[in-house]
């Protein structure tokens, strides 16, 4: 089994959880007895966490070895999984956030690293987006699987049932990541300590990507609150709102992939940070659910659509030393950019109005959209991709 495919698989069987414990972890914590102020401090301190621990995690992963990285990643989120099983208060979801933090830095930036060292110019993008389909269809079948059994109520303790399940998967992705995933710190050029191509560069890309991440954070613990009030109060239908953008998810990432590796990852990402500006724009005009289906569906679509190639920019830039480093400084900047993006963004929304927000979002992201075409110096261009393939593939 190649490279490739060992990750695709150990990606599907962990992110079972993901989409679930995304949605519903407010709410199950506030179910348990969890109150405003401790949920207050459980999301900091997994964004502190995570926020510190990433630069660490590029390092060690340029010094031993990208796989060592997805082993720890999964057993964290193994860990994740029994905790929930364990426990259910304050002191638990704590450190389940912690260990999520944890996990998800040494998982997210050894796989990034990985898929870096595996491709070529002509391929980076498209492989980029394989790896977010089979995270986007493990998220979606465990969502299915989750809200089937807490809405049925087959079991007098549903999440309990459930994170035993997740903790199975979970287990499985170990394997593939023990046993299959191969390590690939040998794949890139020569390492010599300190030497990045474009530095200068990569340090102007890291700000701009930093505040695409702040830009987009301003949103983040607030959308759902805006939709409950302004669109529908129904959980069910919030919950359908969703579905088209998962199912999409599941496919169209590996083709927007293709098309960012044949064209200029600038121009790609630059459209696309546009486009999602005007979305934005938008939404305080939708007050009809069906209408708000589309927008959200449309927002869901163009971040796809420019995810790949803000992915593979990271290399394009740095070149083949220090991947690892690299985007461990990488999600440092998005970690830093989104932490402090939704906390202006939930002071805006309460303290100036929830229409407001959505209207600084879209401007700034149109600002944002024409200083990545002006400033980053990158140009990569295909026109056939066939032609500027290497002769070794080496997934």
């Amino acid at each position: 089994m190649n490279n490739l495919k060992a990750l695709k698989k150990s990606i599907f069987y962990i992110s079972f959880p993901f989409s679930l414990i995304g949605f519903l972890f407010p709410v199950y914590a506030h179910s348990i007895g969890v109150s405003v102020i401790e949920l207050g401090i459980i999301y900091s301190v997994f964004s502190l966490f995570t926020i510190l621990i990433r630069p660490v995690v590029g390092l060690l992963i340029d010094k031993k070895g990208r796989k060592i990285g997805v082993v720890l990643g999964v057993v964290f989120y193994c860990l994740v999984n029994l905790l929930f099983l364990m426990g259910n208060s304050f002191k638990y979801l704590l450190i389940v956030r912690i260990f999520q933090g944890i996990g998800g830095s040494f998982l997210w930036i050894s796989i990034d690293t990985i898929i870096s060292d595996i491709s070529n110019e002509s391929n980076r993008s498209e492989n980029f987006g394989i790896i977010n389909e089979s995270l986007s269809k493990g998220g979606f079948l465990g969502a299915f699987i989750g809200f089937t059994i807490i809405y049925n109520n087959f079991f007098n303790d549903s999440f309990r049932i459930l994170f035993f399940i997740y903790l199975i998967t979970s287990l499985i992705s170990l394997y593939y990541a023990v046993s299959k995933v191969e390590e690939t710190i040998s794949y890139k050029k020569s390492y010599e300590e300190d030497m990045i191509k474009n530095y200068k560069n990569f340090n102007l890309f890291l700000v701009l990507m930093g505040s695409l991440a702040f830009i987009s954070s301003l949103t983040a613990h607030t959308y759902l609150i805006y939709v409950r009030e302004n669109i529908t109060d129904q959980l069910y239908l919030i919950n359908y709102l969703f579905i088209p953008s998962a199912i999409l998810s599941m496919f169209l990432p590996n083709k927007f992939g293709k098309v960012s590796d044949r064209y200029d990852r600038r121009k790609i990402l630059c459209s696309g940070i546009l486009v999602l500006g005007i979305l934005y724009l938008l939404i305080p005009a939708i007050n009809n659910y069906y209408y708000f289906i589309v927008i959200n569906t449309l927002i869901a679509i163009t971040s796809m659509f420019y995810g790949p190639a803000q992915s593979a920019l990271v290399v394009d830039i740095v070149g083949d030393n220090q991947r690892g480093k690299s985007y461990g400084k990488y999600k440092f900047a998005l970690g830093i950019g989104g932490m402090l993006g939704s906390m202006l963004g939930a002071f805006v929304y309460e303290q100036i109005g929830n229409a407001i927000v959505f209207y600084i979002k879209g401007i700034m992201l149109i600002s944002l959209s024409m200083l990545v075409i002006k400033l980053i110096d990158v140009k990569i261009g295909f026109t056939k991709v066939e032609n500027s393939r290497e002769s070794i593939d080496r997934i």
